[in-house]
This record gives C-alpha cells, structure tokens and sequence, in this order.
C-alpha cells in the first residue's frame, strides 16, 4: 500500500528539512512548498493525503492558505495541521477559524508531530495506522506509606534520566490531594491537571500538552491540583488516558503516587512499565509495604516490574536490611542513603540537589537507579531478557 502524502509548507529551509525527516522516518511520503501560493499550486495538481503549513510565509500566510483550501470544492476536506511559534489561544483560535484541523505550537519533539499526523489521517480516513505509535516508559514511583522520601525520590530520579538522557521527560505529580512536586522544582503552579479534566471526558494531546510546565533542567512537569478538594474532579478513566498520551509525546514518564490505594492509583500501575516501591527501615513503612507486594501480586503486576528502593539506608535507627529482606521475601533492588540536611535544604529551595551538589552520595546513588532502570527498560523494550536490578 502506498504510504500517505504529506505536504510541508515552510519558507525556512533548516526547519522544513527537519520536519520532513521526521516524517519520512515515520513512513510517509513528503513533498516541500516554501509559500502558500506554491503550495496551492501543488494541492490544486495533485492534492496530498494532508497539509501541514506554517502560519508565518511569504505572500499570503498560513491563515489564508487554509481559507482557500477550504473554498475550493475538491480540497475542502483536506486535513491540515498548522504549525506556529505563536501558543497563545488567540493565535489558536484564529487557525481553527480559518480552518485547521489541528494546531501545534512551537518547539515540539518528534513523536508528537508524528502522533498528531497519524491521528490527523485517521480521524479523515477512519483508518488505523498500520503502526504502532511509538511510547514512552512509564515508571510509578509509590510508598506504601506516607514520610518516606517518595516526592524526592521521584523528582530527583526524574532529572537523572533526564540529565542522563537529553530526551524528553515528563513528572507527573499524581498525589493530587497534597502534592508538592511543584515545591520542590521551584515551579508556580499556574497550571494543573484540574485544567484538563474541566475540559470534559474528552481529552486530547492538545490540552495535555498546553498544561504541562517547563523546569530550567527541560524537565517537563503535570502538577496536582492547587487545593486539595479539586483532587475528586480527576477520576480513573482521565488518569488512564492522560498517562497514554503523556506516553506518546514522552520518552520517560516519571508518576509520583499517592499513598493510596484508589482507582486512579490502581490506574497508574496499570500503565506502568516499572514500579518504584520506595520504603525506609521502619516497622510502619514495612508493614504497608508487605500489604502492597500482596496486593500487586492479586493485581498481577510482574514482580519483575517493581525495583524496591530502600531509602536513608544508613540511618542505623532502624530495621536491618536483612530482617527487611526477610519480612517482604524478595531482595532489596537500591539503597539510598540519607541526604540530611542538604536534601532537606534544596527541597525547602526549590533547587534540586542533584542540579546543586551531583557529586553528593545520595545524588550518586540517584543516578545509578536511574542509569539502571533505563538500561533494564530499554532491554526489555527490545525483547531481551532483562537482568532484575540490583
């Protein structure tokens, strides 16, 4: 079957050329137009299976290439995306007037343009790509019970492999009654997760993508609601398909759970390619943790898929790692130790100890888990046996 005919209109040469890369590695066939005059020239002699225009172009722009496509009665119908530098509503609104199907704004990663074209042809075509979309790892980060280090687990582990990576990396702060992943990245909460589902059950990359927040690292950030009684607007079911698009536009997607055990947790691990289980050497945590391994092996999650982190390991105040191991039967996967006080300081900052201080040991021991957890995940994404870590 011949694949799709895109057609790229983009009077700059470097970022045409990288889109129609992008596209090409994806499997579809692309054709190039530097204004919207040429362009209409090409739809007119052979119209392409979709339009993807720039808003900004010599000659008439972008808005009024989608008007005339739209007036003329064999391309009225074509599928256009737009792209523009501009991610204010009004600019959105205005491409949606004039026409477009879609709207993307400025910089994006890849697997998004990719996402947003395939949707795009099969909301026109009513068919299914052929082709999977490609997903990111979703990893949970959970504690059984509440004061264990989970929150700075979770953001610290997110900057490793963000650090480690350069690829796109997404926090999600699912404890959306008290969450305080925004605290300690520093980040204004202008913007949460609420803002999502109050657009109705119908969530699309669009809305996802608008309500994320950029950390100075790159990291890029989902906040729990600002006030605790919003948490009950989200439910389950927006979790699930919040995580899922999350997953496509993503290479990493770290979730930092609440201590519950409700749908939208239940939820999370159902998505999740890997589970963090973080604990401390108490009688507390270790109890609730024993209770969870129980449950997640009734859910029947792979317990190959959860990694047991034990943090400030050398506290030497409480359990011993041996009774630990006892206790919960299987193998403690990571030790942590405590930061002390200059965790307790960059939390109160904003300012991450791994950003301030990389060669601390608690910072170390962090970019190991990371350095661990991606290698496992990319070798079971490749079909390989994975070692369990350790």
């Amino acid at each position: 079957m011949k694949p799709p005919t895109l057609l790229i209109v983009d009077d700059d040469d470097a970022v045409a050329e990288m889109i129609e890369l992008m596209l090409r590695n994806a499997g579809y066939e692309v054709r190039r137009a530097a204004s919207g005059e040429e362009a209409l020239q090409q739809i007119f002699k052979s119209p392409p299976d979709a339009l993807i225009c720039d808003v900004l172009l010599p000659g008439i722009d972008g808005y009024t290439l989608c008007k005339r496509v739209r007036q003329h009665p064999l391309t009225r119908m074509l599928p256009i995306l737009m792209l523009t530098a501009q991610g204010d509503i009004s600019a959105k609104i205005a491409g949606f007037e004039a026409g477009a199907n879609d709207y993307l704004a400025k910089p994006f990663e890849p697997p998004e343009l990719v996402y947003r074209v395939k949707n795009l042809l099969t909301r026109f075509t009513g068919e299914t790509p052929s082709t999977p979309l490609p997903r990111g790892k979703i990893i949970a980060v959970f504690g059984a019970k509440g004061g264990v280090g989970k929150t700075t687990i979770a953001v610290s582990l997110a900057l490793a492999i963000r650090l480690r990576t350069r690829k796109r990396v997404i926090i999600v702060d699912a404890d959306l009654t008290f969450g305080d992943v925004a605290v300690h990245l520093n980040i204004a909460p202008t913007r949460s997760i609420v803002d999502i589902v109050r657009g109705g059950d119908e969530i699309e990359q669009e809305m996802v993508t608008q309500v994320l927040l950029s950390h100075p690292s790159g990291l890029q950030a989902l906040l729990a609601p600002p006030r605790p009684e919003e948490a009950e607007l989200v439910n389950a079911e927006h979790m699930t398909r919040i995580l899922d698009l999350l997953a496509v536009s993503a290479d990493y997607v770290i979730v930092d759970c609440q201590t519950s055990y409700d749908d939208r947790t239940l939820s999370v691990f159902d998505r999740a390619d890997h589970v963090l289980l973080v604990i401390t050497p108490e009688i507390g945590p270790l109890k609730n943790t024993s209770l969870f391994l129980t449950l997640a092996n009734q859910l029947g999650i792979d317990q190959q898929a959860i990694s047991i982190v034990l943090n400030r390991a050398n506290s030497g105040v409480g359990i011993g790692v041996g009774e630990i191991e006892r206790v919960l039967r299987r193998k403690i996967n990571f030790h942590v130790i405590s930061g002390g006080q200059p965790v307790v300081t960059a939390v109160n900052r904003g300012t991450p100890l791994i950003l301030e201080q990389p060669k601390h040991p608690f910072v170390q021991q962090i970019l190991y888990l990371g350095d661990q957890l991606i290698k496992q995940l990319d070798t079971k994404s490749t079909g390989q046996t994975a070692t369990p870590v350790s």
